[in-house]
């Protein structure tokens, strides 16, 4: 009787093993699974961090264009761009007014 319960007892813990051992497959393949996901990403991190230095460098480039293009227009105007968009402004505000003026008589 004793003997029967063992073999009984191990049949069991076999069962159990070999579901284990089948768990212990199928999280094998899932974690091979995130790794191949975790190096695909790593790779696209590389290529998305190597494009945005390339358009860092883009833009400081461009920010070192219009800052000279400002510079060019500032020479040529005699004056700051502020200074001359503040007078542009102005003299529209004037003719704005002007114009409700006129309208008025």
């Amino acid at each position: 009787m004793h003997v029967k319960r063992l073999e009984f007892d191990n049949n069991a813990l076999q069962k159990k093993i070999d579901t284990d051992k089948s768990e212990i497959d199928i999280l094998k393949v899932r974690v091979a699974e995130l790794e191949e996901e975790k190096a695909r990403r790593d790779e696209q991190n590389k290529y998305f961090k190597l494009k945005n230095k390339e358009l860092e460098v883009a833009k400081a480039l461009k920010e070192h264009e219009f800052y000279m293009l400002n510079k060019v227009v500032e020479n040529m105007l005699g004056t700051s761009i502020e200074q001359k968009f503040e007078e542009i402004q102005v003299e529209e505000l004037r003719a704005k007014h002007q114009a409700q003026i006129d309208e008025q008589m």
